[in-house]
């Protein structure tokens, strides 16, 4: 057995693989990671965990998993086992590497991997099964978040699907600009990417909290896969 484990600005995601089926799977709020004491408790029933695998972009819960875990094996761009085509392998987040092997290895081909966390990022793989690079745009719920802390009037408002793209208060004037303006950039984002990426045409796979809510109300994301890190985390860990 595998312990999966992401950890993310916003939520830490923990996965129990079999071989490649995932037996259990929960989140934590990173910020209290260090404080969760269920996390043994959650595992206690997998004897049989022998490797635990970590992508992390949170330097500080780290140390905590470490404790917890002291054989674990942390994903970086020396040891992830993909061709980095930049300059500075070493500033692209484990997170996303993690996201570009799992989509070339479960979907074959050039692909797009748009991950909706607290940043919002695209990440491009060649033919070839090469990291090539991508944008980085702040998350849905950041976004959200920013307006209210940054504005006199505008509430923190819960995310639901709008109504219409015309809102006809506030409340509903934020969730349109929200949903429908990030659909809006990632068809954008989807559309010059692929632009730069002929003559393959790449396959499209959204993952990360958002995708659900921001992919309902577009035709250019082929696949939601909301476990592609765990999943990629899980082969990197049956490989090595």
């Amino acid at each position: 057995m595998l312990l999966a484990v992401d950890i993310g600005n916003t939520s830490t995601h923990f996965g129990v693989f079999q071989g490649e089926k995932i037996l259990r799977e929960w989140r934590v709020m990173t910020e209290g990671i260090s404080g969760d004491r269920d996390i043994r408790k959650r595992i206690s029933g997998y004897k049989d965990i022998r490797k635990v695998i970590v992508s992390s972009v949170v330097p500080s819960a780290n140390r905590f998993i470490r404790k917890l875990f002291p054989k674990a094996v942390f994903v970086d761009h020396k040891n992830i086992g993909i061709k980095i085509r930049l300059k500075k392998p070493s500033e692209v987040g484990a997170d996303r590497l993690v996201d570009a092997l799992a989509a070339y290895i479960l979907y074959k081909g050039p692909c797009i991997v748009v991950d909706f966390g607290t940043a919002t990022t695209s990440d491009v793989i060649s033919q070839k099964g090469e990291y090539l690079g991508g944008a980085i745009a702040p998350g849905v719920l950041l976004s959200r978040d920013c307006l209210h802390d940054r504005t006199a009037k505008l509430p923190r408002i819960e995310l639901k699907p709008p109504r219409r793209v015309i809102g006809k208060n506030t409340l509903e004037a934020m969730r349109s600009g929200l949903v429908y303006g990030y659909v809006a950039m990632v068809e954008g984002m989807i559309a010059r990417i692929k632009a730069e990426l002929t003559p393959y045409p790449p396959l499209v796979i959204a993952t990360g909290g958002m995708a659900e809510l921001i992919c309902k109300y577009t035709t250019v994301v082929d696949k939601i896969d909301s476990r592609l890190t765990l999943k990629g985390l899980n082969y990197v860990g049956r490989t090595k």
